[in-house]
């Protein structure tokens, strides 16, 4: 009897003994059919925000990656290859959690591996699917567009497939509302909220539990709140002062008394270049009761394309300016940019074009597409 508790009081001692995975550290155990003698890498952030960039060799078609997580969920890059060349990197973007993982790579489809063990990584890959059904319905008309060249027929493809990219921004929109305790939702965020009136993003972001708005990826989300905060209806239009096209500095502030279409656009953006006959439109009808158009170019790179498009176009009656946002290459040769002088900053611009109407007092009335901009003017000027 002695011996069979000394025997039990061993086992259990063993067994408190054993190597136990850390709270905070996360296995990812993988294998990469066909790859023998290659280097892997896994990019990730730390909780100061530094990027950590690990790598390891590929033996016999498998590998593994040890590390240590300050949150409950990081979004990490697994790729082979140069990381700055984008013809020369394979990669997949893979949810690290504090727990073993597992990664099953077909070197020919390196972006959709199969991945066991990460709880958000599931989620995404139910999300995935079904943006990926929606996709397939629209397969035969992204193949059309490629080859169609009657620019008619484009245009009517083109408009076909919006509905399809509107039920995929639909389908995430939902995934984000109905999953608040979602580390995905708050990452997908990113990507949706550019298109969503603040209150709908507030919202969001309200619902979400306290573990999300403390470990999710929420900066940038209470960043956009905080500027669309700043150009909600009745908040003063942020200031706007620059080198016009002919090196004249011209303001907002200074079109104060008159009604401001304030219309941020670039030379290569499409739907802006056809957006103009309309706008010249209203300036021909209001302009004489009071209205202006400032417009700000995406065409800090290009100031000739820039200049050029406003001259094709007939544009010399409106203030131009440039937004202001700086490219350069770090010491790396990675380009980076310098928003500090960006204006688009100011009004949360993500798609273009935006258009926002400032009244007489110099404050906001509001962001309008060009048919609730037709009606809003009538109701301003009068037929």
């Amino acid at each position: 009897m002695e011996r069979k508790k000394i025997l039990g009081m061993s086992i259990l001692l063993l067994a408190s003994c054993a190597p136990q995975q850390p709270s905070n550290q996360f296995t990812l155990n993988g294998s990469i059919e066909g790859v023998d003698g290659q280097y892997v890498y896994l990019n990730y952030a730390s909780n100061d925000s530094t990027q950590i960039n690990d790598s390891t060799l590929v033996n016999n078609g498998t590998f593994e990656f040890k590390g240590t997580l300050d949150k409950p969920c990081v979004q990490g890059l697994l790729y082979m290859g140069n990381f700055n060349d984008r013809q020369n990197k394979q990669y997949c973007r893979i949810f690290l959690e504090p727990k073993p993982i597992t990664i099953a790579i077909d070197s020919k489809n390196f972006s959709e591996p199969k991945i066991q063990g990460s709880f958000a990584q599931a989620q995404e890959d139910s999300l995935n699917a079904a943006i990926k059904a929606i996709e397939e319905e629209a397969a035969e008309l992204y193949k059309a567009l490629e080859t169609e060249t009657d620019n008619k027929k484009v245009a009517e493809i083109q408009e076909q497939l919006e509905t399809y990219q509107d039920r995929m921004s639909k389908a995430r929109i939902e995934f984000v509302k109905s999953h608040p305790n979602s580390f995905v939702a708050s990452y997908y965020m990113h990507f949706l909220m550019g298109k969503m009136a603040y209150n709908e993003i507030k919202e969001i972001y309200d619902n979400f539990s306290p573990e999300i708005k403390k470990y999710g990826d929420v900066e940038d989300i209470e960043k956009e709140l905080a500027t669309l905060a700043k150009v909600q209806p009745g908040a003063p239009a942020p200031e706007i002062r620059k080198e016009d096209v002919n090196g004249d500095t011209v303001s907002i502030s200074s079109l104060k008394g008159k009604v401001v279409l304030l219309d941020f656009w670039a030379s290569w953006c499409v739907p802006c270049r056809k957006s103009f006959p309309h706008v010249k439109e209203l300036y021909k009808k209001y302009h004489d009761k009071g209205f202006e158009v400032f417009c700000v170019s995406d065409n800090d790179s290009t100031p000739d394309q820039w200049k050029e498009a406003i001259q094709k176009d007939g544009l010399e009656k409106f203030y131009h300016v440039l937004r202001g946002l700086r490219s350069y290459k770090d010491e790396n040769g990675r380009h980076q940019f310098d928003r500090s002088k960006d204006v688009s900053e100011q009004y949360a611009i993500h798609y273009l074009p935006t258009k926002y109407l400032i009244d007489r007092d110099g404050k906001i009335i509001g962001k309008f597409n060009d048919e609730e901009l037709d009606i809003k003017l009538k109701e301003i000027f009068g037929e």
